[in-house]
């Protein structure tokens, strides 16, 4: 597994996908392996994954990161993940104590100051705006809109 410790603005992937489960996911890693995308190539990935909007509120940042490492163990690779806190920068720290690197905060307060401060702190990123993803609803998911979409 390539072991990517911060990852820079500057090394996220010009392809996010909205995943909201293992199935699409892994589909995501097959596609991209049939197409022969790389997953890592001159130390930037060829894609990364996004949560749904406001993720970390419903489904949590343990259950984000548990589905990150079980399809980074599933597919050998790290990735860069995304979890959309939506307007919530409670949720925005207590994934920064789980070590969350990168993250959407959609407010302007002072608690996304200290958000951001954080995250500053620790090498990581808070997006104000959603990044644009291919969402993986199950219709786009199909192997062939996939497999289209990295062609």
């Amino acid at each position: 597994m390539e072991n990517v410790s911060v990852l820079s603005l500057f090394s996220l992937p010009d392809r996010l996908f909205t995943l909201h489960d293992y199935a699409s996911g892994m589909a995501v890693c097959q596609a991209a392996q049939q197409a022969g995308v790389p997953f890592w190539q001159q130390g930037k990935a060829a894609f990364g994954f996004i949560s749904a909007p406001g993720a970390a509120g419903y489904l949590g940042v343990v259950w984000w990161q548990a589905l990150i490492k079980t399809i980074e163990r599933q597919a050998n690779c790290r990735f860069p993940h995304i979890l959309d806190c939506d307007k919530n920068a409670g949720y925005a720290m207590m994934a920064a104590m789980h070590e969350q690197r990168l993250i959407v905060l959609h407010t302007d307060s002072p608690g996304t100051q200290a958000v951001q401060a954080l995250y500053s702190q620790r090498g990581g990123h808070v997006f104000i705006t959603r990044p644009p993803s291919f969402d993986l609803i199950p219709p786009l998911s199909d192997a062939t809109h996939l497999a289209a979409y990295f062609s």
